[in-house]
């Protein structure tokens, strides 16, 4: 069985697949002058993983922990506006999804909360304006002191 890390990435690229009209990948970084076939796009990955107290256990039997998930949303279009409203609607999708089942159908997953966004990123070199806007959720999990699956 994989870490429960990855168990939640893969929890998380479901439930967004369900709610966003466009490809969602797992571990997956894209360029922004990838092929039109792949865009829309959401890429869902792992970042920090953190316990929430300095110590790292609040309990001698298991390990709380807070993982950083990253979405990357990628959009092209023709305008600058349109690419922009493109990233807020994806925004909007992937927080419906992951605020649907703040566990994320899994039973070691306390809570999901809100981690923020980055300002959009665009690039402009080419035919079209791509667009990229990363966003991050922490998921509250819990798992075993000697074993994270």
């Amino acid at each position: 069985m994989s870490h429960r890390a990855e168990q939640i990435i893969t929890a998380a690229r479901e439930a967004i697949a369900a709610e966003f009209r466009g490809a969602v990948y797992e571990h997956r970084a894209f360029s922004m002058l990838e092929d039109e076939g792949e865009l829309p796009a959401v890429s869902v990955d792992y970042g920090a993983d953190d316990p929430p107290d300095d110590d790292g256990a609040s309990n001698f039997a298991f390990f709380d922990s807070l993982l950083t998930v990253e979405t990357a949303i990628y959009i092209r279009g023709t305008e600058e506006s349109t690419v922009k409203k493109d990233l807020l609607d994806a925004r909007r999708a992937i927080h419906v999804a992951l605020m649907a089942d703040r566990t994320l159908g899994l039973p070691f997953v306390i809570d999901t909360r809100y981690g923020g966004a980055d300002a959009p990123e665009f690039n402009t070199d080419g035919e079209y304006i791509a667009g990229l806007l990363v966003c991050r959720w922490l998921v509250h999990y819990r798992m075993n002191i000697s074993d994270p699956s």
